[in-house]
């Protein structure tokens, strides 16, 4: 009897031996999974239309030296006085456009990477204006396709945002009057556009040439590359301020400066609508959460 009670005992303990090891190897390949892939809504409609708001994205936290086009989370302490809270951090997704080294040049609204015109995709939005031979709501096939849209005038103009996809479309439409893509002007600049520097003349539409620093590099502090480089630094350098165009830090006039991080320009699939790059400046390496791999339908 004695017998049968000890054998029990060791089936049983044998039994608890394997739930521990099973466990435990459960638990290591959670930590694995949390610690290399994360999980976001989209949290905007800049990525609008290959993401729509809401989209459920997997994104992987490892090896983040992400390529042109890859589809990136960062983080940003961008402040908007509509919807944000000064000081708060919060989550961008947004699309690659320039690598460390790249030079970038936005010239109405085409994009150049080191001189050549950027891949585009048909998901890709932009504004136009439309003319229409009569009112919108008359031409309902129309009317449904296009999810933004206001009407500007009299003339059955309306501004609407439409993929490139949807544009080729309606070009072919004997409904439409015209259709024109809607541009700022180049010759205005916005104070809510990098680098925030009224002598530089740069919008969503025409920005750059801007080269985007390597860590590492080396710049000669010029009054021109003190304006265009001098928010990038003011992230880096704590205690940096510019008097008369020129440079220092801890009170040391500078001639020269050197990145402490490598830089990357982002920008949303919904162009003329995002807040990407062009309104908060490059995006420091180390700034990138993940790069997503997944969305759901």
């Amino acid at each position: 009897m004695k017998n049968v009670n000890f054998n029990k005992l060791f089936v049983h303990n044998k039994i608890i031996k394997k739930n521990i090891l099973y466990f435990f190897i459960a638990f290591i390949l959670f930590l694995i999974v949390y610690l290399s892939i994360g999980i976001i809504k989209m949290p905007a409609n800049d990525m609008k239309d290959t993401i729509h708001k809401g989209t459920v994205l997997l994104y992987r936290k490892f090896l983040l030296l992400p390529n042109h086009y890859d589809i990136v989370v960062y983080n940003s302490h961008y402040y908007d006085e509509s919807d944000s809270t000064e000081n708060s951090i919060y989550y961008f997704i947004q699309r690659v456009i320039g690598l460390p080294g790249d030079t970038i040049l936005i010239d109405s609204n085409k994009v150049y990477i080191n001189s050549k015109l950027e891949k585009t995709e048909q998901s890709f939005q932009k504004n136009y204006i439309i003319q229409l031979t009569d009112s919108l709501e008359k031409f309902k096939y129309i009317d449904s396709s296009i999810e933004e849209k206001t009407i500007i005038s009299k003339k059955f103009e309306y501004a609407v945002s439409l993929s490139q996809k949807l544009y080729l479309q309606l070009k072919q439409d004997a409904n439409i009057i015209d259709i024109t893509h809607e541009l700022d002007n180049p010759i205005i600049d916005r104070n809510d556009i990098f680098p925030y520097e009224e002598s530089i003349s740069w919008n969503k539409h025409f920005f750059g040439p801007f080269y985007l620093p390597k860590k590492g590099d080396k710049i000669i502090l010029t009054k021109n590359t003190i304006k265009i480089y001098y928010p990038i630094i003011q992230r880096e350098e704590k205690l940096s301020t510019v008097h008369h165009d020129t440079l220092f830090i801890n009170g040391k006039k500078l001639t020269e400066y050197v990145f402490k991080n490598s830089y990357y320009f982002v920008m949303g699939d919904n162009r003329d609508n995002a807040i990407d790059s062009r309104y908060i400046g490059p995006i420091a390496q180390k700034d990138i959460v993940g790069i997503v791999f997944y969305k759901s339908k």
